[in-house]
Order: C-alpha cells, then sequence, then structure tokens
C-alpha cells in the first residue's frame, strides 16, 4: 500500500481517539492494519448492514468512507451522555478525525487540505479502494472493527502539488516525497514547546459601550452583543483566533464543539506569542 496512503490511516487513528476522548471524556484504544483479501469479502458481503459516512476533500479531491456495526458506532455516540443523537456525535467525532489527518499531512502545502461537508453514502464497492481495518477497545469493551477506506488517488493528492510537477520522478523519488511530509520528525526545540501552557479563552461576542453606559451598568443589566443566536463562539490564544465552534453541554459543564479551525502552519505561529 502507498506510503502516503498508510500515513493517513496511522494519523487518523490519532486524530479519531482524540475525538472520541473530547466528547466522552475517555480515549479508546485503537489499531489499524490493512484489510486482508478474507476481510474484504467478508466486508463486502454484508457492505449494506454498515452505517456509513462518507467525505471528500475540496481541491484536489479524494473521497474517504468510514464504515461502522451499529454495535460500535451506538458505543461511542452515546457515551457522551449530553442528550445528543449518538449518529449526529459519531458522525461528527469521524468528521473531526479526517479533518485533523488530513490538516496534519498536508501542513506544508501551499494550500492544507480540507474535506467538505460529509454524508451517509456508501461505497459502491471496497475492492477499488485502499481499506484499512481498526480495531477499537472502549471502555474495556472490544468493539465491532471500523473499516477506514480512500481512493486510490489519495496517495497523489496526499503526496503534495510539489511532488506532481514534472512528471517525471522515478518510483523510489515519488515514495521519497510522499512519507516527507508525514515522518519528518520534529527539532528538539518544537519538542519542548509541545508542552508549554496557553491561555485559552472563548469569546461568545462583543460590545462598545459609552463610558456613561457602562457606568449604569448593574446586576441583571442586559448588554446585547454582535453575535446572533446560532453564531459560532471563538476561541482564541493569546489574543488571536485559532478556531470556532458551537457552544454545548458536556456532563453539565459548558464546551465549545470545534466547527472551523486555523491552518496548522499558524497554530504553530503562536509560539512566537508565548
Amino acid at each position: 500500500m502507498e506510503e502516503s496512503i498508510t500515513s493517513f490511516f496511522e494519523q487518523w487513528i490519532d486524530e479519531f481517539a482524540r475525538a472520541v476522548e473530547n466528547f466522552t471524556g475517555e480515549r479508546p484504544a485503537l489499531s489499524q492494519k490493512a484489510a486482508n483479501e478474507t476481510q474484504l469479502e467478508d466486508w463486502e458481503a454484508k457492505l449494506a448492514e454498515f452505517h456509513w459516512w462518507q467525505q471528500e476533500t475540496e481541491d484536489p479531491k479524494f473521497k474517504a468512507w468510514v464504515g461502522a456495526e451499529e454495535a460500535c458506532w451506538t458505543a461511542i455516540g452515546g457515551s457522551s451522555g449530553d442528550g445528543n443523537d449518538p449518529q449526529e456525535l459519531f458522525h461528527e467525532m469521524l468528521s473531526q478525525a479526517n479533518q485533523g489527518s488530513a490538516a496534519v499531512l498536508s501542513s506544508s502545502f501551499a494550500s492544507p487540505l480540507r474535506f467538505a461537508a460529509g454524508s451517509d453514502d456508501p461505497p459502491a464497492s471496497l475492492r477499488p479502494l485502499r481499506v484499512a481495518q481498526i480495531g477499537v477497545q472502549f471502555r474495556d469493551a472490544v468493539l465491532p472493527d471500523l473499516i477506514l477506506a480512500l481512493e486510490p488517488s489519495a496517495a497523489k493528492v496526499l503526496t503534495g502539488p510539489e511532488s506532481s510537477g514534472g512528471g517525471k520522478h522515478e518510483p523510489a523519488q515519488i515514495a521519497g516525497a510522499i512519507s516527507a511530509p508525514a515522518l519528518r520528525p520534529n527539532p528538539p526545540m518544537f519538542d519542548r514547546l509541545m508542552d508549554l501552557q496557553l491561555p485559552l479563552s472563548v469569546v461568545l461576542g462583543q460590545a462598545v459601550l459609552p463610558i456613561r453606559d457602562v457606568l449604569k451598568i448593574t446586576a441583571g443589566s442586559v448588554i446585547e452583543l454582535d453575535r446572533r443566536v446560532g453564531d459560532y463562539v471563538e476561541i482564541v490564544v493569546h489574543g488571536t483566533v485559532v478556531a470556532r465552534g458551537e457552544i454545548v453541554s458536556i456532563k453539565g459543564n459548558y464546551g465549545v464543539r470545534i466547527k472551523e479551525v486555523i491552518s496548522r502552519q499558524d497554530r504553530f505561529a503562536l509560539k512566537d506569542a508565548a
């Protein structure tokens, strides 16, 4: 299997584990391996029995599918305890895993990859796809495996535009270009920065008031903000907006479900502010 697709699979299990932990408070144990012929035959025979989530990158394009048996997605999606629809929550976790994997593996591209909105459309067949078997253990229970599948065109897209220009690369050179963005080790200084703590704030909205109105504020006063109900709130680090999302309730506390994230490169730039 192409190295760039293998790198996507490896990154995906990290991103999915993080997404599940964010919503449920518990991190699943995940593993991945390429699906063998016997496993593919078994999945093909019961393709319609899986619940599917499909997303496509905006440009350049490739599609990704995740298939889950009901026992798997209900166990994970129904574990947040916040009253959300388990299937919808599971979709959100998958979307975050897809978006996170694409962002990490395209962080060196001029325009990082982004996935568009998803749907529950199944693949016509798993045969032409690159398929990984994702083992899932969650809350001391071994759940049915997930199916993670990518179109073969993903290998070229994940290689990056800088490697697709001349068309005269030898196969060995292409393989090296594929692995470079995902497997390049972090410098020692970067490793130290990873543990740096930064203040994070959530901005519900802003308002500009004359001093006379500020002096009139008392308990029970209402201040109108510059956002409407349903608008995203901003997640701010050191005065810089790093993401946007919506307010949710998590186990009696308020939280923010991330809907938009700035590029990974811009987030790295925050180290200068720290």
